[in-house]
C-alpha cells in the first residue's frame, strides 16, 4: 500500500510540483495551504508523513505540531520545512516531536530524500520488550559519569575520529550518555543512525552518508553537523535485547580497519559490563554516579 503524505504549505506552486513528483514515485499525496485546512486534512487522511511549513495562515505550524502530538489517533511523522532564519521555531518544533527538518528552498529531490530517510527508520520486532529492558537499567536522563565518558573518549582515539558517543535508543529519541565532539543531549529517533545500528549484531559502518539513501536526506547529514562517516557497535543485554550503541562519527567520508572494528566491539562489551555493574549497584541502593566518578 502506498505511503500517505500530507503536504502543508502556503506556496501553491511548491505544493503542486512536490505533489506531482511524489505521486510519480508512488506516494499518495494530498495538500493544504493553511494550518486549519492542514489539520482537517490530517484528521481525514491520517497520513504516515506530514511535510509542514511553520509559517502558515490561520494556524501556525507550531500550533499544528502541538495539536498533532496531543491527538491519540494521529501517529504521523512530521518533517518541518522552514527557512534557516526560523531557527527558534525549529528548536520548538523538535521539542514538540518533529521527526525531521528540511531547509527551504528545497528541490523535489531534497524532499524525496528527506521522506526516504524518515521512512527507512527500522523498528525491531521485539520493540516492547526492548524498551522494557532499556528502562530496567535506569540509565536514561542520568548525569555524566566518568567511566562512560572515558570509554567514549577511547573510541574516538582508537578510531581516529573527532566524534564518539555512547547512545541509547528510546521509544522516540536517541539519548546520549556520553559524547565527544557533539553538543546535543538527544535527537529524534527518526534522525538516528543508531536506530539502524541496533538492528545489527556486528559493527555497522556508513562510509559516506550522502551516498546512502537511508541517510542522504537526514538533516544531520545535509546540514550541521554534516555527518559523513558513522560506525556503531550495538549494545546488547545478556538476553540479546538491543539498547543502543558505542559509535563514532566524522565530517568526511572514510573507512575503518578490521582492528578498529574489533576495538569498537570490545568497547561496546565494556560498556555493557559497566551497565550490568551499574544496575546491580542500583539494586543495592548504591549511588553509581559517585561510585564511578
Amino acid at each position: 500500500m502506498a505511503t500517505k503524505i500530507a503536504l502543508i504549505d502556503f506556496d501553491e506552486g511548491l505544493l503542486e510540483s512536490s505533489r506531482a513528483d511524489l505521486e510519480g514515485r508512488g506516494y499518495k499525496v494530498r495538500t493544504a495551504t493553511d494550518g486549519v485546512a492542514g489539520l482537517q486534512l490530517i484528521e481525514q487522511m491520517q497520513p504516515e508523513i506530514v511535510v509542514l511549513e511553520l509559517v502558515l495562515p490561520k494556524l501556525h505550524g507550531l500550533q499544528l505540531c502541538a495539536r498533532l502530538r496531543k491527538h491519540p489517533d494521529l501517529q504521523a511523522k512530521v518533517i518541518v520545512a522552514a527557512s534557516p532564519t526560523f531557527a527558534i521555531d525549529i528548536r520548538k518544533a523538535r521539542e514538540m516531536g518533529a521527526a525531521s527538518f528540511l531547509n527551504k528552498p528545497y528541490t523535489v529531490e531534497d524532499l524525496a530524500r528527506a521522506i526516504k530517510s524518515v521512512e527507512s527508520v527500522p523498528i525491531p520486532h521485539n520493540e516492547i520488550q526492548r524498551i522494557a529492558a532499556l528502562r530496567s537499567y535506569d540509565i536514561l536522563d542520568t548525569l555524566p559519569e566518568k567511566s562512560f565518558d572515558d570509554l567514549a573518549q577511547l573510541a574516538a582515539i582508537i578510531c581516529e575520529t573527532p566524534g564518539a558517543m555512547i547512545t541509547f535508543v528510546d521509544s522516540d529519541r536517541l539519548w546520549f550518555k556520553s559524547m565527544v565532539g557533539f553538543v546535543a543531549n538527544e535527537v529524534p529517533r527518526e534522525l538516528s543512525f543508531c536506530a539502524h545500528a541496533i538492528m545489527h549484531h556486528e559493527v555497522m559502518v556508513v562510509e559516506d552518508a550522502t551516498k546512502d539513501e537511508r541517510f542522504a536526506g537526514n538533516p544531520l547529514v545535509s546540514s550541521v553537523p554534516r555527518v559523513r562517516f558513522y560506525a556503531g557497535s550495538p549494545l546488547h543485554t545478556p538476553d540479546g535485547e538491543a539498547l543502543g550503541s558505542v559509535c563514532v562519527i566524522a565530517q568526511e567520508p572514510r573507512s575503518m580497519t578490521d582492528q578498529q572494528k574489533r576495538a569498537l566491539r570490545l568497547l561496546a562489551n565494556q560498556v555493557q559490563l559497566l551497565l550490568e555493574w551499574r544496575r546491580s549497584m542500583n539494586k543495592r541502593g548504591v549511588t553509581t554516579t559517585a561510585a564511578t566518578a
